[in-house]
């Protein structure tokens, strides 16, 4: 669940953003692509500020459950602020509220961290496939979404949208995913190959 809310903050950015600046905020396209720049770089920083931060929490004896959760919550919550665009026709205030949540994005995928922290040794590879294929459900689903909701050309209810996404992936966080521990789980039986069975009998 919260692997599909992050990804539908990434769509949001990565297909219906310059349109959202072009044809909404009446943007030309020269002003729009040095704009459009801008919370990309936020996200790049994001991405960074979270993984040395939860490491560094860890190297000094904080908690798993904090280190790990704190910049995906925290990501998750500054990525609600991507409604504030709905409140204010300047374009510097617009560009904020858009780079604030793309920072929180990027500060939010550290959540990758949980397939390697949770899933059983030897299904490492299954969980990560399975978290993977979620969050690229969201690449199909989200921009379809968001297609039905500004359809009639306001992206107000698209904003709200990917805000909500966010909360529901922060809750997911903080009420869903519980201790931060491996999970145990046996390794499957072999069976005995034919040739074994054989010479076994003789």
């Amino acid at each position: 669940m919260g692997q599909f809310c992050l990804g539908g903050t990434l769509m949001f950015f990565l297909t219906w953003f310059p349109t959202y600046l072009v044809e909404y905020r009446g943007l030309d396209f020269i002003q729009s692509g040095f704009l459009a720049s801008v919370p990309f770089l936020a996200a790049f920083f994001g991405v960074l500020i979270s993984g040395f931060s939860s490491d560094y929490l860890v190297r000094k004896g904080v908690s798993k459950e904090f280190a790990r959760k704190a910049p995906i919550i925290i990501g998750l919550l500054l990525t609600t602020c991507i409604v504030g665009a709905n409140y204010t026709d300047d374009t510097f205030w617009v560009i904020t509220f858009l780079s604030i949540a793309f920072f929180g994005n990027g500060l939010s995928s550290i959540a990758w961290v949980f397939v390697s922290l949770l899933a059983p040794k030897h299904l490492v590879g299954l969980v990560g496939g399975c978290f993977n294929s979620v969050g690229g459900l969201s690449a199909v689903v989200v921009p379809i979404i968001i297609g039905f909701l500004v359809e009639d050309g306001d992206f107000k209810p698209a904003l709200i949208f990917i805000a909500s996404l966010a909360a529901i992936g922060c809750l997911s966080y903080l009420f869903l995913v519980g201790k931060i521990q491996r999970i145990d789980e046996p390794l499957p039986e072999k069976k005995p190959t034919q040739a074994y069975n054989k010479s076994k009998l003789t």
